[in-house]
């Protein structure tokens, strides 16, 4: 987790950590990263995260089961900021693939609030846990606060969030 834009807690880096740790030992060596930035100056918040997930190389580079939520505070598009989840070509054709707009937009509310924390947590533990369903495991202590991904939606990666 690289938390640029200083906006997440230490809270939630323990529980990322946590998550990871759990991903990486059931689930093939899986990870969920976390970028925060101010701003992507001029790149759009989708080439940005694109830029960011591969320099970074999550997870597992056989498996290439990575996923990166990137939250951005300034956005020439969206006035409250600006946020994208993107995945490993080890996801494409899975539930993952076809749920991470509906994942992504978990986080609406609580980011439209500025609760960073909450966003993250958020969209964190039902990204892990659809990893977890897709390797057929259960992930201990990773359950949902009510933001939940709709079963059967078809979504793409996903960039969003509300003007206000």
């Amino acid at each position: 987790m690289v938390d640029d834009a200083g906006v997440l807690s230490d809270s939630t880096t323990s529980e990322l950590e946590t998550l990871n740790a759990q991903l990486s030992s059931s689930c093939d060596g899986a990870q969920i990263g976390v970028l925060t930035v101010d701003y992507t100056g001029s790149a759009t918040t989708e080439d940005y995260a694109t830029e960011a997930f591969n320099t970074w190389g999550i997870g597992s580079s056989s498996k290439n089961n990575d996923v990166l939520i990137l939250l951005v505070m300034q956005s020439d598009q969206y006035a409250d900021g600006d946020y994208y989840l993107t995945y490993g070509d080890g996801f494409r054709n899975t539930t993952l693939a076809k749920q991470s707009s509906a994942i992504a937009q978990t986080m609406e509310d609580q980011f439209a609030a500025k609760d960073y924390d909450g966003a993250v947590t958020t969209c964190a533990r039902n990204v892990a846990n659809t990893i977890a369903d897709i390797y057929g495991v259960s992930l201990s202590g990773s359950t949902g606060n009510g933001n939940t991904v709709q079963p059967g939606y078809q979504g793409g990666q996903s960039s969003g969030c509300s003007a206000l």
